[in-house]
């Protein structure tokens, strides 16, 4: 394992299905919403956990074997205990949070991983070895490669569902979870999801985005990145009040190699799910939940209660100012401070059931 220090990834059926989806019709779900980060019992809040760091943590990189000796590359920030592994959105890179909330890792481990076939992680070509089973089983490797005995799992978007997913088989891993704009937990939520952020982006966008689909995979290498950068630009119109606020992450969605932008564009529908319900073995899980929504968000927010209201102990917190990326938008700062209250193990003032 190559790693360096320096300063600065359900109890019910697993759903192995696929939805249809054309090249054209990928640009129009619109990255699954980029899938495509819970419900707490009554308790009084209290602010007295830590705040977040403020000063430069000790981070350090390398690559762990995933389910099946895939190279995994991982971001470890801080050196507290306990350990909280941050699962990112898509299935993208790290560029989706993974560089923008190292002030979570106050008094505790944080992991964020390249997911197969994302950002630094190797490359699989096999679409059967991209299913969310392996996702699932990259995440239960991790635990194991780091001798994690019980872990909190921070999930954005596509990353909440899988947290769920990896939670509803390994209960006893996982102490609390934190879900940060959670795609939806049930295929029929979807129809509405993809007309709003269609709408957000509008049909020129719309048609702009699978000319540039198709531009990215026969490119050549050098024009990759400008092409990437035109995609989220628009595709960001749904789930940012300002696209200009990508400018201000540490690492973009695009800073990655040309193949690994390609394999980006095919992840949607590798992990298209079919007809899947997650919300019944939600209601099975008795862990700390909590919620996290941009309070202006594109989506609907019909799924995002759903979340809330299926776990037996969760709550939710609207973020005002903020969309989907809710670690970008609005006040950040205090929003870091409140996530570290729930981590620490208590509720944040605002969190509502």
């Amino acid at each position: 394992m190559k790693r360096h220090s320096r300063s600065h990834p359900l109890g019910q059926k697993m759903p192995t299905g696929r939805l249809s989806f054309s090249a054209n019709a990928w640009a129009a779900t619109l990255l699954g919403a980029l899938c495509a980060t819970t419900i707490l019992s009554s308790c009084a809040a209290i602010e007295t956990a830590p705040p977040p760091a403020t000063k430069p943590q000790t981070v350090e990189e390398g690559f762990f074997p995933g389910a099946d000796g895939v190279q995994l590359f991982y971001r470890k920030v801080g050196t507290g205990n306990p350990t909280a592994v941050y699962l990112h959105g898509g299935p993208a890179s790290l560029a989706d949070g993974g560089y923008s909330l190292d002030s979570l890792a106050a008094g505790r481990t944080l992991i964020a991983f390249n997911q197969r076939s994302g950002g630094r992680s190797q490359l699989i070509d096999d679409p059967m070895r991209r299913s969310a089973e392996y996702y699932i089983r990259d995440l239960e490797a991790l635990r194991q490669h780091f001798g994690i005995k019980q872990m909190t799992l921070i999930g954005q978007s596509w990353g909440a569902m899988l947290a769920a997913m990896y939670t509803a088989r390994h209960p006893e891993a996982v102490t609390r979870l934190l879900l940060l704009s959670p795609a939806p937990p049930a295929a029929r939520f979807w129809p509405e999801r993809q007309a709003k952020t269609a709408a957000a982006i509008g049909a020129p966008g719309v048609q702009r985005l699978m000319e540039l689909e198709r531009e990215m995979r026969t490119a050549p290498d050098e024009k990759v990145p400008t092409l990437c950068r035109e995609f989220i630009e628009i595709i960001f119109r749904a789930y940012l009040n300002d696209v200009s606020a990508l400018r201000r992450m540490p690492v973009g969605y695009c800073d990655f190699s040309p193949a690994a932008l390609r394999y980006e564009l095919d992840a949607p529908e590798l992990l298209a799910m079919g007809d899947f319900d997650l919300l019944a073995d939600l209601a099975k899980l008795q862990q700390p939940v909590l919620v996290v929504e941009g309070a202006e968000t594109k989506v609907p927010m019909n799924a995002t209660r759903a979340w809330a209201h299926a776990f037996p102990n969760a709550r939710l917190l609207w973020v005002p100012g903020a969309s989907h990326l809710t670690w970008l938008e609005g006040d950040v700062p205090r929003l870091m401070v409140e996530l570290n209250i729930f981590l620490a193990g208590e509720w944040p003032q605002g969190a509502k059931r």
